[in-house]
């Protein structure tokens, strides 16, 4: 018989003594393990975010996505479903985590009713965090969501739909599987992301403000580093960079690359295109995209974002010696 150890549970005060000054920095660094518990892919944006004379414990963005997370190593009460709200409004958060040693059930059944009368686009999570080890092992953390949005029943919401999902909507949650699954289990290039109902999925890069982006486009299917350090002047500024070591770049990926500056935008992108593609093909054509777009999402990441990261801190450089700063 083999010998299985038991996992015992560890009083979470014996961890985290302090729940500001120990789990939520803790949490801040380990944004990791709750994107696995929650499928995105966070990314820190700030702790102790101001709202009014309040602090959000921490932000965070999913792709595109504002995120908002409030912790407590005490069970839920009034007073911070209330801070969850107000942070929320400040920051037109798209998505709300709470995380607490217990949930109790009303607090609970707030969340899932808020997540059945609010759009697609508005996403409400609870999560109970525990602490458990394995004999003399270090404790490890543990994220166990216990409220989710209804991602079938939202698509109903926002687009005013009693029991019928548009054909699109359903093309979109079944496609990306295909890709994100595959980048996970195959290449391990991100965590357990979602399926949505949107046209694009948004990764972090682990470079402030550049995203890896698998989307479907008018021209087709794309693959993408989208730039956005939050402030027009500064992506410009970056796209030029980027831009003025183009061959360097296309060098390392083997291929011509679309620069799209997008002089009306905040934003820039360096993308690739499979033109005349979208959600709608037939399945043989389905796979095919879906064989494009991990291949080209995985050359990406091996060959282009070492070369990007390197231009990024130059360019940090750069803004820090002339006194600017990026949101």
């Amino acid at each position: 018989m083999p010998d299985i150890a038991k996992l015992e549970p560890v009083n979470l005060r014996t961890v985290w003594e302090n729940e500001a000054g120990d789990f939520t920095p803790w949490l801040a660094d380990n944004l990791d393990r709750l994107g696995e518990a929650l499928g995105m892919d966070l990314e820190l944006v700030q702790m102790e975010a101001p709202v009014g004379p309040f602090s959000l414990d921490i932000r965070a963005r999913d792709g595109n996505r504002t995120v908002i997370i409030e912790n407590q190593l005490e069970p839920t009460n009034h007073d911070h479903l209330g801070k969850v709200l107000t942070y929320a409004a400040g920051y037109n958060a798209d998505v709300m985590v709470w995380v607490v040693r217990e949930f109790r059930d009303e607090h609970r059944q707030a969340l899932d009713w808020l997540n059945q009368r609010t759009g697609e686009e508005t996403e409400f999570w609870g999560v109970v965090v525990k602490a458990v080890r394995i004999g003399d092992s270090p404790p490890a953390a543990v994220f166990e969501v216990v409220s989710r949005p209804n991602t079938f029943r939202k698509s109903r919401v926002s687009s005013g739909e009693s029991g019928r999902y548009s054909a699109t909507q359903i093309a979109y949650l079944e496609f990306w599987p295909r890709v994100l699954d595959r980048l996970r289990d195959d290449h391990n290039l991100i965590p357990r992301r979602n399926s949505t109902t949107a046209s694009w999925i948004d990764i972090a890069s682990g470079i402030p403000g550049v995203w890896r982006t698998v989307s479907f486009s008018k021209q087709g299917a794309r693959v993408e580093l989208y730039l956005d350090k939050g402030d027009k002047g500064v992506n410009k500024r970056f796209f030029d960079l980027l831009h003025s070591q183009r061959e360097r770049i296309e060098s390392a990926f083997c291929e011509e690359l679309t620069w799209e500056r997008l002089e009306n935008r905040r934003a820039s992108r360096i993308a690739l295109y499979l033109r005349n593609r979208s959600v709608s093909d037939a399945e043989d054509v389905l796979n095919d995209t879906a064989d494009w777009m991990v291949n080209k999402y995985v050359k990406l990441v091996e060959s282009v974002i070492p070369v990007v990261k390197e231009l990024a801190d130059e360019l940090d450089a750069d803004l820090l010696s002339d006194g600017e700063t990026e949101e």
